[in-house]
C-alpha cells in the first residue's frame, strides 16, 4: 500500500489539497514545465526518492527535455549534495586542526 493511499482513505481533504498544490506549482508560470521537471529531478535525487526520479524523468522527457539535460540536472544535484559537505567539513577540520596545533605549541612552551 502506498503512503498516498493511506492519506486518500484517512485524510481525503489533505490528499486533495496536496494534489492541488502539486498541480499548481508544476504548471507553467515564470518557469516552463520542462524546467520545473528538471528541478524536480534534482530534488528527487537529493531526497533519494526513486519513484519520484522515474516519474520526473519521464515527465521531463515528455516536456521536451533531452537526455543530456536530465543527466545535467542529476549532476547538479550530486554536486550540490556533495560540495556543501566539502566546504562545511573543510571549515570544521581547519578549526579542529588549528586548535590541535595551538595546543601542541602551548605544551612546548
Amino acid at each position: 500500500m502506498l503512503m498516498s493511499d493511506v492519506f486518500e482513505r484517512k485524510l481525503p481533504q489533505f490528499s486533495d489539497a496536496v494534489s492541488r498544490l502539486y498541480d499548481e506549482v508544476m504548471k507553467a508560470g515564470k518557469l516552463d514545465e520542462k524546467t520545473k521537471e528538471l528541478i524536480a529531478i534534482a530534488l528527487s535525487v537529493a531526497t533519494k526518492c526513486e519513484p519520484c526520479i522515474k516519474y520526473h524523468v519521464k515527465s521531463a522527457l515528455k516536456q521536451g527535455a533531452t537526455e543530456e539535460e536530465v543527466v545535467e540536472a542529476v549532476a547538479i544535484a550530486i554536486a550540490m549534495m556533495g560540495l556543501p559537505t566539502y566546504g562545511w567539513s573543510s571549515k570544521i577540520l581547519a578549526n579542529s586542526i588549528g586548535k590541535r596545533q595551538k595546543q601542541r605549541k602551548n605544551k612546548r612552551t
